[in-house]
């Protein structure tokens, strides 16, 4: 069986599910090939690891604007794939899919695995939703939650037979704790592509709160990593200086896989600042690390977090409670190893990647 997945070429759950499946599949059961699309560069590390996995791979980079070039470049690519499933990472090519699928003598299964949070769908991503709902064999929901407000929404295009639910998984044996870190510096630290539905201007004002307040231990060195990249940084980094906290902010650029897990491991606590998610591959990644997490209360996070036990949410934009967890968490060695031990014991329950690979294959690959 060939699976062609149609995914994001930057940061974001989209390239973490596909390698996570890769790996999964123990007995090499099916054949994959990647399809990335986007206005940014191809990643350099997918490249590598679709090098090393000896993975077909082709990259359909969109200009800025209407680009018709770019959509028949979507459409070649799958046809040329030829596969038996075309598994697209969100709804936006269910159209070059399905006109791929019936201009070819071998009719293609299309499996939609939507990841937008609802909350923060645009018109034109509803309006391809319902069409998925209509064109695609299977739509794959990450959360029972996210799957009844789809069906809330979009009503008569709802199709409850086509409908599935399967959460993300992440590689356990990748993203797991390291001891020791070194306590002369408290690292706090966030991954995740810099843009407008994330929260980073909450945590950087947060952060200068903490500083200023008084709170932290005398001689105490706390420091802030931001991972990622996007249209948002420079306007972060002149916040971090008009703030004055930029010496104690370090801003780490995008980071291949082996590097963020590295970057997850020297922090001593995790922060997710958001506007809202579908289902967080980083905190997932950050649980898998046993880390102890403060989060953004918003949809895809707040389903995940267990206020209090796996981690603590905070209102979104709200950078005064935000500090106030900080400083919580700075100043108690035991709240963050309670949270820390209850996270992880959370991810080895919940977020397997051979139990999506599963449920994939037996819900959504076949009839």
């Amino acid at each position: 069986m060939k699976v062609l997945h149609v995914l994001y070429c930057g940061l974001g759950g989209h390239g973490n599910v596909f390698f996570s499946m890769l790996k999964a599949d123990a007995d090499k059961g099916i054949e994959y090939e990647a399809l990335f699309y986007g206005i940014e560069n191809l990643r350099t590390d997918y490249i590598e690891q679709c090098s090393s996995n000896h993975i077909n791979w082709n990259f359909a980079q969109k200009k800025p604007g209407f680009d018709l070039k770019y959509y028949r470049q979507i459409l070649h690519f799958i046809k040329k794939s030829n596969p038996d499933i075309v598994f697209l990472h969100g709804s936006a090519y269910i159209l070059p899919s399905k006109i791929a699928s019936l201009l070819s003598a071998k009719k293609y299964r299309v499996v939609v695995r939507e990841t937008q949070a609802n909350h923060l769908k645009t018109k034109a991503q509803w309006i391809t939703l319902c069409i998925a709902m209509l064109l695609a064999d299977k739509i794959v929901c990450l959360t029972k939650e996210f799957k009844e407000q789809i069906k809330a929404k979009i009503k008569f295009f709802y199709r409850d037979k086509k409908v599935v639910v399967i959460p993300n998984g992440i590689d356990l044996d990748l993203y797991k704790p390291k001891l020791n870190n070194a306590a002369d510096v408290f690292y706090i630290g966030m991954q995740s592509r810099i843009v407008s539905i994330k929260d980073h201007t909450t945590l950087l004002k947060a952060f200068a709160l903490i500083k200023k307040s008084g709170k932290i231990p005398t001689g105490q060195i706390i420091k802030l990593k931001i991972a990622g990249d996007g249209d948002f940084k420079e306007q972060l980094i002149r916040l971090a200086n008009e703030l004055e906290i930029n010496s104690d902010v370090e801003f780490t650029g995008m980071l291949n896989e082996e590097n963020l897990v590295q970057f997850l491991q020297s922090l001593h606590l995790y922060v997710h600042a958001s506007l809202g998610e579908t289902m967080s591959t980083a905190v997932m990644q950050a649980m898998g690390c046993g880390l102890p997490i403060i989060a953004s209360d918003v949809n895809g996070i707040n389903n995940m977090i267990d206020n209090g036990r796996t981690g603590i949410l905070v209102p979104a934009k709200n950078e005064q409670l935000m500090a106030e967890a900080l400083i919580a968490c700075i100043t108690n060695l035991v709240l963050r190893q309670s949270l820390a031990a209850n996270a992880l014991k959370f991810s080895k329950d919940n977020f397997s990647s051979q139990a999506m690979l599963k449920a994939y294959k037996a819900q959504a690959f076949i009839n």
